[in-house]
């Protein structure tokens, strides 16, 4: 088939792994290989089958996403997708209805996160495995269920984890971390890091923290516990994510909680989480940060004033991956 180029928004266009393609399958939407902003070639026609060794670009052993349009999506559904290890059949599956707060939440975190400093390829990653992400949860009755009661609870927090979930890929792709099941897993740990703060009281979650008590910090406080006890029983959640979850408020000095954990004994994926959910905190606008920072202010406030009590490599990934010249 010739080639044929095409314009497109770029929030138009949703990148989907090209590993998730059976070569030789039939295509279930229109394919296209992105040549640069807003430029766009097809290379496949709905129905027709993937035949990509056969495309004629200099580049194609490099390509390792294809577009849809935002449009099309639902036509993917019924494609198995391998997320954070676990493998999800969509066969039959309305995406759109059982996880519409979680599409609308994306939609404003990544418009968000855009104007903090990532790069665009970085930001194309992290929008592809958040996309997985929301089919998993509409695969997966108990992580649903979740989601579901996140969006319950007073402060945003559903639109927080969502953030938290895609700047973790964001570090985690700084590191050079590659594996596609890593990157998933590390996306998830970020979705379900504050799960228990379902657990606990409004008036403690719709109260600026510098207004907490001492009893009630105390009560916040358990939400890492909490939100370890809950998974604990869901068939969906692996050791890894509890660990993170729990995890989450750690430091590498050892001045975290709940159990003041130094660095060497963190969880790799908690390390990442724990940067992340703080850069999300002092950057994005919510209940106890009125008058968020830019991404490089949000950086140099975690460097400078709070000390850098992260591990030494994350937020080195962090720093680069926002002070890298666009």
């Amino acid at each position: 088939m010739p080639a044929k180029k095409m314009s497109f928004s770029d929030k138009e266009m949703i990148p989907i792994l090209k590993k998730e393609f059976i070569e030789g399958s039939s295509s279930p939407a229109d394919l296209y290989l992105r040549l640069g902003p807003g430029n766009y070639v097809m290379v496949a026609h709905e129905g027709e089958k993937t035949n990509f060794s056969e495309l004629h670009l200099a580049t194609k052993e490099d390509i390792e996403f294809l577009y849809i349009c935002s449009s099309e999506y639902k036509k993917c559904v019924g494609q198995k997708l391998t997320i954070a290890g676990i493998l999800v059949q969509q066969k039959n599956m309305s995406l759109e209805k059982k996880t519409i707060f979680i599409s609308q939440g994306l939609e404003s975190v990544f418009t968000e996160i855009e104007a903090l400093g990532f790069s665009h390829e970085s930001l194309e990653h992290a929008r592809t495995i958040s996309v997985q992400m929301q089919g998993l949860v509409a695969a997966k009755p108990d992580l649903l269920s979740m989601m579901n009661a996140m969006n319950e609870v007073p402060g945003d927090l559903l639109r927080h984890s969502l953030a938290v979930s895609a700047v973790s890929v964001l570090i985690a792709k700084g590191m050079g971390w590659t594996l596609p099941a890593t990157l998933e897993k590390v996306a998830l740990a970020g979705l379900l890091h504050d799960l228990g703060m379902k657990e606990l009281p409004p008036e403690i979650l719709e109260k600026p923290r510098h207004e907490l008590n001492y009893e009630e910090q105390l009560v916040y406080e358990t939400h890492a516990f909490r939100g370890a006890e809950i998974l604990r029983s869901m068939p969906s959640v692996s050791e890894d994510l509890l660990t993170v979850v729990i995890e989450h408020h750690e430091n590498a000095i050892g001045q975290g909680y709940p159990r003041r954990l130094r660095d060497y004994k963190l969880n790799p994926l908690s390390r990442v989480v724990a940067l992340a959910d703080c850069f999300c905190e002092v950057s994005l606008k919510h209940i106890n940060n009125p008058h968020p920072k830019s991404g490089v202010d949000a950086v140099n406030y975690i460097e400078v004033s709070l000390g850098q009590p992260f591990s030494k490599a994350v937020f080195q990934a962090l720093k680069d991956e926002v002070l890298r010249e666009k």
